[in-house]
């Protein structure tokens, strides 16, 4: 394990990576980007004596390339730290590896396959998927989700994912968006290593009215009047519409 002049070691401590996600916007603080790594800029990690999340940034990995060469100064990094990007914008984002074909989409206890509009809630499209607008394009991707009190907490908008930096906790690493409404809580575990295919595994989220609770097995939506709806292990293929709620 490397560590510094000091004995530090490069492994920072939960608490303080997530202080310095939720500073940063989750993303990168120079061009917003969601994936990232941890960089300490005041002082250096080769200076440093303990790991305070005031003086460490989000950089995505070119920027932290650029950083690391000296080809972003400490300077610019200091700059935009006091107002990142994503703080400016709203949100952090990156893109999906969507593909060529009419994407999968597994979500929770429901596999869609073939399904242009796999599940609606009300009016409200949970996804949509669009023919790509030109030859050997991607197909285009679209999703709204919430956390479990309502609050909007990502937005796939034409194969961009965007994490909204209102969240309470967010991480992107292996593959994995992670979305949590405080550090025991998760309200969204979404899986998107795999070309053409998005796996929600774990989900607790309320929108449109709905509660929507998830893991990898089964599927379960609950009305305001007391009704419940469980799915497991069902496939749709084809067709328009999926499931209309």
């Amino acid at each position: 394990m490397t560590t510094n002049q000091y004995g530090l070691s490069r492994d920072i401590p939960d608490p303080i990576r997530r202080q310095v996600r939720q500073a940063c916007g989750f993303g990168c603080v120079c061009c917003g980007a969601s994936i990232i790594e941890y960089h300490h800029v005041e002082p250096p990690f080769s200076e440093a004596k303990i790991h305070d999340a005031k003086g460490i940034v989000l950089l995505c990995p070119r920027c932290h390339a650029k950083a690391e060469r000296h080809f972003l100064s400490e300077e610019t990094i200091i700059q935009t730290m006091r107002n990142p990007v994503c703080n400016k914008t709203g949100y952090a984002s990156d893109l999906l590896d969507v593909g060529d074909e009419n994407p999968k989409i597994v979500f929770a206890g429901v596999t869609f396959c073939q399904t242009l509009i796999p599940i609606i809630a009300r009016g409200i499209p949970l996804f949509m998927i669009q023919k790509a607008e030109e030859a050997r394009a991607p197909f285009r991707l679209s999703a709204n989700f919430a956390n479990s009190i309502g609050h909007p907490s990502l937005q796939i908008v034409d194969n961009e994912w965007r994490v909204s930096t209102a969240n309470s906790d967010v991480e992107a690493v292996g593959g994995r968006i992670v979305i949590r409404d405080d550090p025991g809580h998760i309200s969204l575990n979404l899986v998107a290593s795999s070309r053409g295919q998005l796996v929600i595994e774990q989900l607790d989220m309320f929108l449109a009215g709905l509660r929507f609770i998830g893991n990898p097995d089964e599927l379960k939506v609950l009305s305001p009047g007391g009704g419940e709806m469980t799915l497991s292990n069902c496939l749709v293929d084809g067709g328009r519409y999926g499931i209309v709620l």
